[in-house]
């Protein structure tokens, strides 16, 4: 997964490589921490300070005000996640689940790719974005203006299920890039759960994998939520776990 992870952070304005991963920012999307964050990736053990020089020159860079710290390999840097924890940093856990090739779709497979992306799309893509606990417009207008402007022209394909009145009602994303599959952005509306549409949308992009010639899929899940158990299901495996805290929320940070 860190090489398609790598090839993604490929696409922002500015990837810094430092001797434990690498600083990337992107003053286009300062509200974004995904295009905002300290990518730590190395099995030898991290100071936190050195982890907290890296932040403030991504701030410096983008304007983030709040970027963030993905550790890769979380069970080798016990010793920072430590530190992070006991000055008041809020750790977020991450379940990676990998799926080694593909598979048909269904033969009432309900789902279908997205080719305009019309305002349509994008009023309804805002109101998923929401399920993930987002809420400011300022950073639901910059994740829309990324996706128009960097994500899609770079690969990164949409599939919906839709709603009789034809608003989608679930939503998922595929990015391919140094033949290494990602999901993302796998959600369902309030108004269309319990169908079975995030399994069909899973399904859809496992079988679009599969025609690409892919091997390897990956994506990120609650550690002990629903979402693990049904991907767990469609035959994804857990591989480990990634650590994240915010730079800034926690007693610590920025002082």
């Amino acid at each position: 997964m860190l090489r398609v992870w790598r090839a993604r952070d490929d696409l922002f304005d500015r990837v810094e490589p430092t001797w434990w991963g690498a600083e990337i920012s992107d003053p286009r999307y300062p509200e974004l921490q995904e295009s905002n964050y300290a990518r730590v990736e190395a099995t030898e053990p991290v100071d936190l300070a050195e982890v907290d020089a890296a932040l403030v020159r991504i701030v410096d860079r983008s304007a983030c005000r709040r970027p963030e710290v993905v550790v890769f390999f979380p069970e080798e840097q016990a010793r920072l996640l430590a530190e992070a924890s006991t000055r008041g940093e809020r750790l977020h856990w991450d379940l990676v689940l990998e799926h080694r090739g593909g598979g048909p779709a269904p033969a009432d497979d309900p789902t279908e790719e997205v080719e305009v992306f019309d305002e349509g799309f994008w009023r309804d893509h805002r109101e998923s974005t929401r399920g993930f606990d987002i809420e400011a417009d300022e950073v639901l207008d910059q994740l829309e203006v990324m996706e128009r402007e960097l994500m899609i022209p770079a690969g990164r394909r949409w599939f919906v299920v839709r709603s009789p009145d034809g608003t989608a009602g679930a939503f998922a994303a595929l990015l391919v890039r140094e033949g290494v599959a990602f999901v993302d952005h796998v959600v369902t509306l309030p108004r269309a759960r319990r169908r079975g549409f995030a399994t069909a949308l899973t399904r859809r992009i496992l079988a679009e994998v599969e025609a690409v010639g892919v091997e390897h899929t990956y994506l990120n899940a609650e550690p002990d939520g629903v979402a693990a158990r049904m991907y767990v299901g469609l035959g994804f495996r857990k591989v480990g776990h990634l650590a994240s805290w915010t730079f800034g929320l926690g007693d610590g940070g920025r002082g």
